[in-house]
This record gives C-alpha cells, sequence and structure tokens, in this order.
C-alpha cells in the first residue's frame, strides 16, 4: 500500500477551509455513510476513523453516542478536529506504517470516508481492518468508483485500479467494482449496502463517481 504523501501535505494547507469546501464541491460522503450505517450503530460503541481529518463523519456517529478514535496523516486536521471535542482518542498515523496501533478485535465499527481515493492497493489495510474490528462488527468505507464515460487507457494501468492526478497534482485512485469484491471476499467482509453518488470535481466543470459501502465482518 502506498498513500501519496502530497494528499497529507494539501490537507494540511487546507485545514482551516476543509469543512467549507467541503460544502462548496457537494461532498456530502460523511453523511451518506452515516445514514446507511444509521440502522447497524449502538451507542456506547467504540469506533474507529481512519483518516478523520476534521471530524466530519465521525461527529455524526459521536452525537448517536458512539465512542470515537480517529487516526489521520495530517496534524492541522487532527487539530481542527480537536478543538469540535468529539474523540476521546486522536492519533497522527501513516497509513503506510501498518499494521494499525489497535489490539485486535478492539472495535465494533470502523469507517473511512474520502480516504481510500488516496491509496491504490487497498489490500493491506482491508486485511488489518479485518484484525481490528470484532467479529460481526461493521466496516464502513467510500472509494472513487471506476468511470466508464472518461476515456482511459486500461492497457496502461493496473487491473484492479487505475489513477489521475488532480489538478492540484495529487494521485487519486478509482477502484473498480471487481477489486473490492475481491478484497471482501479475501478478507471475510460481507456487503450489506452500496451507494453511488456523485462529487463536483475541484476547479473542474464536471463530476466524479463515488461509492459509499457498509460491509459486515463475517469471523
Amino acid at each position: 500500500m502506498k498513500n501519496d504523501q502530497g494528499s497529507v501535505q494539501s490537507h494540511d494547507h487546507i485545514a482551516n477551509s476543509y469543512d467549507d469546501q467541503t460544502r462548496e464541491y457537494g461532498w456530502y460522503g460523511h453523511e451518506i455513510l452515516f445514514g446507511m450505517c444509521f440502522e447497524y450503530i449502538s451507542s456506547n460503541s467504540k469506533l474507529l476513523d481512519i483518516g478523520i481529518g476534521t471530524g466530519l463523519s465521525s461527529s455524526l456517529f459521536a452525537n448517536a453516542g458512539l465512542e470515537i478514535y480517529g487516526i489521520d496523516g495530517s496534524v492541522e486536521m487532527l487539530h481542527i478536529c480537536k478543538t469540535k471535542n468529539i474523540a476521546k482518542e486522536l492519533k497522527q498515523y501513516d497509513l503506510n506504517d501498518l499494521p494499525l496501533p489497535y489490539s485486535n478485535s478492539l472495535f465494533q465499527h470502523v469507517i473511512s470516508c474520502g480516504v481510500f481515493h488516496f491509496i491504490g492497493d487497498l489490500e493491506p489495510i482491508f486485511r488489518d481492518v479485518s484484525r481490528i474490528i470484532k467479529p460481526g462488527g461493521f466496516f464502513s468505507f467510500t472509494v472513487k468508483a471506476e468511470n466508464y464515460d472518461r476515456k482511459i487507457d486500461y492497457s496502461q494501468t493496473n487491473d484492479m485500479y487505475y489513477s489521475e492526478r488532480s489538478p492540484e497534482g495529487v494521485e487519486v485512485f478509482a477502484h473498480r467494482k471487481q477489486y473490492i469484491k475481491s478484497l471482501l471476499q479475501l478478507c471475510h467482509l460481507e456487503e450489506l449496502k452500496e451507494q453511488l453518488f456523485l462529487v463536483q470535481n475541484a476547479q473542474e466543470n464536471n463530476y466524479s463517481t463515488f461509492s459509499a459501502h457498509v460491509v459486515k465482518y463475517k469471523k
């Protein structure tokens, strides 16, 4: 797994305006994910937010009574999150440095919203999520979905995912549905829900397709 350090630096730079920018560009992935998860959550459960950022996603779960733990590579984003008083514990953490700094079967819920499109190979992180999640626990995440309308030369890309550069120069990955399905099977995860949604591209007059997923750990 390789996480583009440019994404961390770019998030450091925009931390103070990040929440406003998500609304400006129509990013409602955190609300979509929470709505899809709502029937499975229970108060006082432990939830890990991988790439918690400013806490947009976790604030919704915290309001529902869950105990929030968060990790992120951006110090500035974590500073903003801390001011919201939603998390029991926040850690600066590089997702390249697996395993995650938590014991086995610790969390009932793991979420990651708006993070995995900065990572190509998702297998290492999915495997480690299945380690730290409780049997019967839930993993919810978003990915950038493949877009068949775009002119992509698939012969020059990985079979399961491909990347492009954002206007800011950050490498962004799209993951094919077949790849996500294979990871779920490999890691003993059962898909419960999937939802496609559109996000306006920053500085461009077009949209990207994302997908939100809720899966259950079967072991």
